[in-house]
């Protein structure tokens, strides 16, 4: 899951610095990775102890 955030959030960047400006697209897809991610790392830490 944290792997997945991570590729969304930094395709969201990429895509920003390429055309120069955040769409909406962008903006849930930053939005998205960026739960997920923490998700993840909330589950993974919640497993570990």
């Amino acid at each position: 899951m944290q792997l997945f955030g991570l590729i969304a959030v930094g395709l969201c960047l990429i895509s920003g610095l390429k055309n120069g400006d955040y769409g909406k697209f962008e903006l849930a897809q930053l939005v998205i990775g960026s739960f997920v991610f923490y998700v993840g790392n909330y589950l993974k830490g919640r497993s570990l102890g």
